[in-house]
C-alpha cells in the first residue's frame, strides 16, 4: 500500500540559545509545534561543525586507522583519520586532506568522495562526509593538535571487515566508512 503523502515540516514556535560554546557547538531549546497540532515545548537541537572521514589505504594495501582515547564510553578506540571540517576549510577534500597530514603524516593523489550523511536527524544538520583515498603515503610528520593523542595503525585490508564485526572496531561513523568504502573498492564504483 503506497501513500503519496509528504510529511509536513514542524513549525518552530520559540527558541532560546542555552550553550554557545563556538565554534563545536551551539545548542537550542525550541518549542515546536507539529502538523498534526502537539507541541513539543523543550525540543533540544544543536549546531556543529560537518566532519570529514578517510579510508585511506597504502600502495601495499593497507589502511590507516588512529586509537585515541574518546570520552564518551571512556576508552581508547579505533577510527579512521577524522576531523571537523574548519570555516577557511576551501571543501570538504580539503579539510580531509589537512586532516589526514596532521593525524597521520600521510597524503594522497587518488581520492574519491563516497558519501556524506546527516549525522543525527533528530538534533542538526551536521554532516559526515566519506572519503576514499587510494595510494596513501607518508609525506612528512603528523602535526597534532594540542587536544590530540593518538597512535597510528597500518592494518591489513583484507582484516578490517572481520575487526568491524568483532567489535575491535566500534564507532558508528568508522563503520560506516569503512563499509561504504569496501563497497567502493570490491564493486569497482566510481
Amino acid at each position: 500500500m503506497k501513500d503519496n503523502h509528504s510529511p509536513a515540516p514542524w513549525t518552530i514556535r520559540n527558541q532560546r540559545l542555552v550553550v554557545d560554546n563556538r565554534p563545536w557547538l551551539r545548542l537550542w531549546e525550541q518549542e515546536v509545534e507539529l502538523p498534526n497540532g502537539y507541541v513539543i515545548e523543550d525540543y533540544l537541537w544543536g549546531e556543529e561543525p560537518d566532519v570529514v572521514m578517510a579510508f585511506a589505504v597504502t600502495a601495499d594495501r593497507q589502511v590507516i586507522l588512529v586509537e585515541q582515547y574518546k570520552h564518551g564510553p571512556a576508552q581508547n578506540m579505533l577510527d579512521l583519520p577524522a576531523g571537523y571540517l574548519d570555516e577557511d576549510d576551501p571543501s570538504p577534500l580539503a579539510g580531509m586532506k589537512r586532516e589526514l597530514a596532521e593525524e597521520t603524516g600521510h597524503a594522497s593523489d587518488h581520492w574519491q568522495h563516497i558519501a556524506s550523511l546527516v549525522r543525527d536527524p533528530n538534533r542538526s544538520a551536521s554532516r559526515m562526509h566519506y572519503f576514499l583515498a587510494q595510494e596513501s603515503r607518508p609525506n612528512g610528520p603528523p602535526h597534532l593538535d594540542l587536544t590530540e593523542d593518538l597512535r597510528m595503525h597500518r592494518v591489513p585490508l583484507a582484516d578490517i571487515r572481520s575487526m568491524v564485526t568483532t567489535g575491535k572496531i566500534s564507532s558508528q561513523s568508522s563503520v560506516i566508512g569503512i563499509m561504504l568504502a569496501l563497497d567502493v573498492l570490491t564493486t569497482n564504483r566510481k
